[in-house]
């Protein structure tokens, strides 16, 4: 009896190419005729998860981003045409939420930074001459929740004031009877007649006024005797400012006597403390001196410190300008006249050594004279 014949399939090896190329090509052709991801925008998000590709007709819905809004009726869906791109879209339909408008504050002004009330503006205030800011002076538009809010309460313009300036001893100030005073408002100080011989100086400033931050613009003066004694000087006289009592401010003027000389200033003021300032010259026989500086202290000419060369250095240096010196001779070489020559030699020739010490000239002079 003859054997059953065997079924003559394919091996499973044989298969799997075909198989394998059949579905890379069903996959290429699928993504070949599809979409790529959505685009994205700066205002606007997909409402569901992306793809890495979708199929023609496919289409996909934005909404708003936190701190945006939509504006109808601009449309918010795309879908993927057949020529495999996204039907043209835009996040206009998607705008900014804003702040609610702050005026002016009463006295002065609020200033937009960026020029819009949507969040992540600013907001600055600032008074007017006259008026100082309390609270925030700038305000941010920021996010809470779902709605573009002001950091915090607009601040508010109020006027300048200043509490009554100093009362101070022996003196008096105008407009006293005042309780407050405005901005820029001035009060002058005086002194009141003194009981003595000697009257009363007012010391600092007689006028002051109310500042910008509601505090006056320096202390008040005092009302004090100051005396200074009489100034005497000895070999000279007084040639302004004469006078038998020297009160506060007083000037004198000194000079001396033909065939002295002042020393000290010739000018001198009663301070507050009642002394000199500066203190009383005096006048000393003799010419004045004068101080002339040395001439290497003038513009131009070289310090004599500079580039100063220890003596081992310099004998150095004369030696070999000796010795080049005399090969010069030996082969008839003239010498050539450079820039302004030191020293000239019998010969009328003329030896540039600009530089050198005075006495290696005299070393190097004798060597040529040889």
């Amino acid at each position: 009896m003859a054997p059953p014949s065997r079924c003559e399939c394919p091996s499973p090896s044989r298969r799997f190419p075909g198989l394998l190329l059949a579905a890379l090509a069903l996959l290429l052709s699928s993504r070949s005729d599809a979409c790529g991801p959505p685009p994205t925008f700066q205002a606007m998000e997909l409402t569901s998860r992306p793809k890495p590709y979708y199929k023609v007709g496919e289409k996909v819905n934005y909404d708003c981003k936190k701190g945006y809004h939509h504006f109808a009726p601009f449309l918010t869906h795309t879908i993927c045409d057949r020529n495999h791109t996204w039907l043209p879209i835009s996040d206009e339909p998607c705008v900014k939420k804003v702040c609610h408008y702050i005026p002016n504050p009463l006295h002065g002004q609020a200033i937009l930074a960026n020029g819009t009330y949507s969040f992540g503006n600013q907001l600055h205030f600032i008074c007017n001459d006259g008026y100082y800011l309390i609270g925030k002076e700038i305000l941010y538009c920021e996010l809470k929740g779902s709605e573009a809010v002001w950091s915090s309460k607009p601040p508010i313009c109020q006027k300048i004031l200043c509490k009554p300036p100093p009362k101070i001893s022996n003196g008096k100030h105008t407009f006293s009877e005042a309780d407050v005073f405005e901005y820029l408002d001035a009060v002058t100080y005086s002194c009141d007649p003194a009981p003595g011989p000697d009257p009363f100086s007012l010391v600092g400033e007689s006028t002051i006024y109310c500042r910008d931050n509601s505090v006056w613009s320096g202390d008040a003066p005092e009302c004090k005797v100051v005396k200074c004694q009489f100034p005497v000087i000895e070999n000279g006289r007084q040639i302004a400012g004469l006078g038998k009592k020297f009160y506060y401010k007083a000037t004198v003027i000194f000079e001396c006597y033909e065939g002295f000389h002042i020393v000290g200033s010739d000018t001198i003021v009663c301070n507050s403390n009642s002394t000199w300032d500066p203190p009383v010259p005096k006048c000393v026989k003799g010419p004045r001196p004068t101080y002339k500086p040395p001439v290497s202290r003038y513009p131009g000419y070289p310090n004599p410190d500079e580039g100063r060369l220890d003596s081992l250095d310099e004998w150095a240096i004369a030696l070999i300008v000796i010795a080049i010196r005399k090969q010069m001779i030996q082969l008839n070489m003239p010498l050539t006249r450079v820039n302004q020559p030191l020293w000239q030699s019998k010969g009328a020739e003329w030896i540039p050594l600009l530089g050198l010490p005075v006495h290696l000239l005299i070393v190097l002079k004798s060597a040529h004279t040889q």
